[in-house]
């Protein structure tokens, strides 16, 4: 099929591809549908394609040995996922997830290795490749904290940082998180994601509105974060 090309002007992947070469990614991809909570691959599948989401939201999470569900990132409309495993040759390191009915945009290796033919393609690919990167970094920051104040605080402002949209009343988290979301992005319960949550509330320093978090000022999330031992 031929995928619309303003919607490709979009993705950080081709941003900075011609006319003329974005007509020939366009006619690279096959769209797929999937249902909430469909799953689009699991952990340890060989990668056959690249991904792009259309429209909709999935979550990449891991399956802890304690049976726990470790969600690792989200991606939303425009952007991509799946391309690491056609670098290395791989198994994917994550299972994906439709979160909300999601439309997907699959390339497969062969096309991808064309792509791979373009110096500006190999360059965005570095960049993202460097995001992906900062953000397992970012990740395990997270999970040092062995307090779960300090663990929400810290993952509420890198999500501001990488999410956030300036508005009236602070900064919006621009992705509908919920608590137990938002529990397994930082590895710790539902009730006790809950606590803190509503300790931030009582603080004035978050919000909820229109089903998004809004901080008041990021800096005050981690001004004062607690080092203790102790959930």
């Amino acid at each position: 099929m031929k995928v619309d090309i303003a919607f490709l002007r979009n993705v950080a992947l081709f941003a900075d591809l011609s006319e003329e070469e974005m007509t020939a990614v366009s006619e690279m991809f096959r769209e797929h549908k999937y249902k909430r909570n469909e799953i689009i691959f699991f952990e340890e599948d060989t990668g056959k394609y690249m991904y792009i989401v259309k429209d909709g939201r999935v979550k990449v999470s891991r399956l802890l040995p304690s049976g726990k569900e470790m969600i690792l990132t989200f991606h939303e409309g425009g952007e991509y996922f799946g391309e690491m495993s056609f670098l290395d040759g791989g198994t994917t390191p994550a299972t994906v997830t439709a979160v909300v009915p999601t439309s997907i945009l699959s390339m497969g290796g062969r096309e991808f290795s064309i792509l791979l033919g373009n110096s500006k393609i190999n360059m965005a690919l570095i960049k993202v490749l460097c995001a992906r990167c900062r953000e397992a970094w970012a990740q395990i920051e997270v999970l040092t904290f062995h307090n779960a104040d300090a663990r929400i605080r810290t993952a509420l402002y890198q999500l501001c940082q990488k999410r956030g949209v300036q508005t009236d009343n602070g900064i919006m988290i621009s992705i509908h998180l919920t608590h137990k979301e938002l529990a397994d992005i930082t590895g710790i319960s539902r009730e006790t994601a809950t606590r803190v949550l509503n300790t931030l509330q009582s603080e004035n320093i978050l919000r909820v509105e229109t089903r998004h978090f809004v901080v008041s000022d990021p800096e005050k999330l981690v001004d004062s974060l607690l080092f203790s031992e102790t959930a």
